[in-house]
């Protein structure tokens, strides 16, 4: 029987301690994990594929790439927008934009 997990239960963890120079990082988050894998990409032996399964993957990533900045100002966030539409997202191919949420 294959259980579907609700978004709720959809998280993404991301674990590192003062000792160790890497965090681990478990998500079941379809943008981080293909973000994750293009990283993976350029970085095989920064970033690396540790766990797979039902849809999850845990990668352990350098510590320092794992960052909290403040929030946007509204005006950065409309130039961004309007960047984003006029040259995709980072990690997106052009065309594989979604229907325009947020």
């Amino acid at each position: 029987m294959k259980y579907k997990l609700t978004k709720a239960e959809q998280e993404t963890v991301i674990n590192f301690d003062n000792e160790l120079d890497t965090a681990s990082i478990y998500t079941h988050d379809s943008r981080l994990i293909k973000k994750l894998r293009e990283l993976r990409k350029q970085y095989p032996e920064q970033f690396v594929l540790e766990h797979r399964e039902h849809g999850s993957v845990t990668f352990t990533i350098p510590k320092r790439c794992v960052g909290i900045r403040p929030p946007y100002s509204e005006k950065r966030r409309e130039q961004q927008r309007q960047e984003a539409k006029e040259n995709g997202l980072p990690f997106m191919e052009k065309g594989e934009m979604n229907d325009g949420k947020n």
